[in-house]
């Protein structure tokens, strides 16, 4: 059966904002996590909107839609394994998507593989609910969500806004 997968999709470089305009176009569901940064110029200091995963965008699709996709300007090819695009988790880009939106501290992406962490939930703050581990990089504690075979999402997270899960 051919159900609604999330899928990543490889850009040209630096096209990401222009792919998902014409994604919108062409009517194909995708997610283009952006965040503000600030960015430091010889005369100016300005806030600019920039891809947390530099690259990709994720689509929502039907595997058979995938021609239709690659056929988008600027939209290479998807994210393989063994010559098959790999399917992305939907909890997984939901739980993404919500440390996008609501995090107060910035997002990182990385393709590093992490030793697995302590399995944590978040219970205060702006990313309350989100499921994650709890890892330590350069003296700091981590909330880590995994995109399966895709890489790790990361920000910073105070030790008492997390519970460690119960091991069953």
């Amino acid at each position: 059966m051919d159900e609604l997968r999330w899928y990543a999709v490889y850009t040209a470089p630096r096209a990401e904002k222009k792919v998902s305009e014409r994604f919108k176009i062409e009517g194909i569901e995708h997610y283009l996590p952006l965040q503000t940064v600030k960015r430091r110029w010889s005369d100016r200091i300005k806030e600019v909107e920039v891809p947390v995963v530099s690259g990709y965008i994720f689509v929502h699709i039907r595997f058979a839609e995938s021609i239709r996709v690659t056929n988008v300007y600027g939209a290479l090819s998807f994210v393989r394994e063994g010559g098959k695009p790999v399917a992305i988790p939907e909890v997984q880009l939901t739980q993404l998507r919500f440390m996008v939106e609501h995090s107060e501290e910035p997002v990182e992406y990385t393709r590093e593989s992490y030793e697995h962490g302590e399995q944590i939930t978040i219970i205060k703050g702006p990313l309350t609910g989100i499921t994650g581990e709890l890892v330590e990089m350069k003296g700091k504690n981590k909330v880590l969500i995994r995109l399966e075979r895709f890489g790790c999402a990361i920000t910073t997270i105070p030790l008492s806004f997390v519970e460690k899960k119960e091991k069953r």
